[in-house]
């Protein structure tokens, strides 16, 4: 209870992903073109934190890691400088907080879907809703507000993983749909994240690769083409087989990297080449559409510890993250 206004405080929770095959194929109509595409992604354990009050008087909105805030006795008519996806979730949803503190554990560009995982927590907390198909039949109007606020074609596979939680293979098609994966337990004692020390811009990456996929350039073809048919065989080798995992994550980073030269940065061949000489490497990967944010790294087994070690002297920031079933819920 907030003993100063006598109200309520709702703290609320969601998870941010990991998307270990198939991104970009989300983006109609890369996968209707493409034809039974899918992505394989997850919701890890690094949460955006919400805390809100809702029935008062005006409003106040701020972001302790981003620095920016806003406020008054009447909701603005246009979107806040520097939060403005957050106004325009808001702007949308059915009822306001009076009150909202918002704290992110990665920066902007993470590769970790912090925008979509933000709009759905943002979205089932106006709603009331916790995680579940309820909230995720949110998701379409969700995906139309981020392509107005990017102004670029946006996907769906992002908040899927904040909306349900778990590890999912998500089916493309006129009505997205999912299904629930158990991954392999040693594939979750083998699993890093890292992050490489440079934000990206997924929107603008992907529209690059949306563009030519759609101008018919032959190697974009080709290369998405690949990551349907590598994302259909993680959602096989998630369950039984960390190795493949691995394998798997070289082969989707490495047709990512003919999407665009600028998808694998120096930090991430740094990592490769150290691991595959100390032999704790087994497969790595960008989060997202690449060209900074962060990284999966599979490990070999019992190379964990190697692996952190050589990253934090590399200064490589390991986030830690493990997956987690829960999606968005109240604390």
């Amino acid at each position: 209870m907030d003993t100063e206004s006598g109200r309520n405080i709702e703290r609320w929770r969601v998870p941010l992903r990991i998307d270990l095959a198939g991104g970009t194929l989300d983006l109609w109509p890369i996968y209707a073109l493409v034809g039974g595409a899918c992505t394989v992604n997850a919701a890890i354990d690094m949460w955006i934190e919400f805390e809100a009050t809702f029935g008062g008087n005006g409003h106040h909105i701020e972001s302790t890691d981003l620095g920016f805030s806003f406020g008054g006795a009447d909701w603005p008519q246009t979107a806040p400088r520097g939060l403005s996806w957050v106004w325009r979730v808001l702007n949308a949803a059915p009822r306001r907080p009076d009150f909202l503190r918002i704290k992110s554990p990665v920066p902007k560009g993470s590769g970790l879907g912090v925008s979509s995982c933000l709009g759905i927590g943002l979205h089932g907390m106006a709603m009331g809703i916790e995680a579940g198909a309820e909230l995720a039949a949110a998701i379409p109007v969700l995906r139309d507000l981020e392509a107005q606020e990017l102004q670029t074609p946006t996907g769906w596979q992002d908040y899927y993983p904040a909306a349900l939680g778990g590890c999912l293979q998500l089916h493309w098609g006129p009505v997205p749909s999912w299904e629930c994966l158990s991954p392999h337990p040693e594939l979750l004692e083998d699993l890093l994240i890292f992050y490489t020390g440079q934000p990206h811009h997924s929107g603008l990456t992907n529209w690059e690769a949306y563009k030519r996929f759609i101008e018919g350039d032959a190697t974009t073809r080709e290369a998405l083409t690949d990551i349907a048919s590598i994302a259909e065989e993680m959602a096989l080798a998630v369950p039984l087989d960390p190795i493949e995992v691995g394998e798997l994550l070289e082969r989707e980073g490495a047709a990512r990297a003919r999407l665009s030269p600028f998808v694998e940065t120096d930090a991430m061949r740094a990592v490769r080449e150290r691991g595959k000489r100390e032999g704790w490497f087994s497969g790595m990967k960008p989060c997202g559409a690449g060209g900074g944010g962060s990284c999966i790294l599979v490990v070999r087994k019992g190379g964990r510890e190697a692996a952190q070690a050589a990253l934090r002297a590399m200064a490589l920031p390991v986030l830690g993250a493990d997956i987690t079933k829960r999606g968005l819920h109240r604390v």
